[in-house]
């Protein structure tokens, strides 16, 4: 079928075309709202700017197609395969992408708002300055699982996201924004969050070892039990950060802001935290071997029952501090 059949018989009523043979069809700047084209093969097909709202393209084979500027808007694309596929600029909103294959599509500046993105593979995509806010990448009942392994984010619009146990290894995260996003059990080890906000984000049990989030935004985020050990957080903003329990083993957190920061037993061995701001952090049970806080601020600090024995502690302000012992620091 050549792209002149299909228009017509489209324009006489005809909405399904399942297993059409479309590969390299030109279609651009088309209307083709709510057709049905499952299983249907539009392998370097030109869509550029073709309305697609609605469509049916589950099973579809969309490699190296040309969709740039494309209106997917709650279109179903489940199981499709968008294998270097060009999305630059294009609309996914609401769109059903579970299970799709996107991996190394290019999705710059695409609208990705809401869309269902469940056991999607992302790895190396690029989605610099994407709005993905309120999509949801979940992993569910072990049926979906979203790879975004190397991915571009960067920049990206991820606020309140839904990343639950998702693969973001090595991903570039950099000047990201994901506040309020849930990150809870997310691999993000060797990511660049540099620059990144993630406020009031949910990030318990998430591995971040190895990952740069120097200068990152971090206030109130939640980082309960989380691996941050070889992490690099220099100049971070962590103030009411919960951290209890969380592992930054050689972690460098040189002039970090860790104001009323909760680390109760977290484990902070060998990291290096000069000049950080711990006042009013409570730190009870901490491990702090061999912890360099040199001109640490830790006013009215709550150290209870934390190992200090091998601290360097040097001219670091323990003013109302609560040392190991309950006695005050001076």
């Amino acid at each position: 079928m050549d792209a002149k059949e299909l228009l017509k018989r489209y324009a006489n009523g005809e909405t399904t075309f399942i297993n059409a043979r479309l590969n390299g069809v030109n279609l651009f700047d088309a209307d083709l709202i709510g057709i049905g084209l499952d299983q249907a093969n539009l392998s370097n097909a030109i869509l550029t700017f073709t309305y697609l709202n609605q469509a049916i393209l589950n099973n579809a084979n969309l490699t190296r197609a040309n969709l740039r500027g494309a209106n997917l808007t709650q279109a179903k694309l489940q199981n499709a395969n968008l294998h270097d596929a060009d999305l630059h600029g294009a609309t996914l909103q609401s769109a059903d992408l579970r299970n799709a294959n996107l991996t190394l599509a290019h999705l710059q500046d695409a609208n990705l708002m809401g869309a269902d993105l469940r056991g999607s593979d992302l790895s190396s995509a690029n989605l610099t300055g994407a709005c993905l806010r309120g999509a949801n990448l979940r992993e569910e009942k072990r049926v979906y699982s979203s790879t975004l392994k190397s991915a571009n984010l960067h920049k990206a619009d991820l606020r309140g996201a839904n990343l639950t146990g998702a693969n973001l290894a090595n991903a570039n995260l950099s000047g990201a924004n994901l506040s309020e996003a849930m990150l809870h059990s997310v691999d993000l080890s060797g990511a660049n969050l540099s620059g990144a906000i993630l406020q009031n984000a949910t990030l318990i049990e998430t591995n971040l070892e190895g990952a740069n989030l120097n200068g990152a935004n971090l206030i109130n985020a939640r980082l309960a039990n989380s691996n941050l050990n070889e992490a690099e957080l220099i100049g971070a903003n962590l103030h009411g950060a919960l951290m209890a329990q969380a592992t930054l083993i050689k972690a460098n957190m040189n002039r970090a802001n860790l104001s009323f920061a909760r680390l109760s037993r977290a484990n902070l061995t060998r990291a290096n935290l000069r000049e950080v701001d711990l006042t009013e952090a409570q730190l009870i049970d901490a491990i702090l071997a061999m912890t360099d806080l040199t001109n640490a601020n830790l006013t009215n600090a709550n150290l209870l029952r934390a190992e200090i024995s091998t601290t360097n502690l040097t001219g670091a302000n323990l003013d109302n501090t609560v040392m190991p012992d309950g006695t005050s620091g001076y």
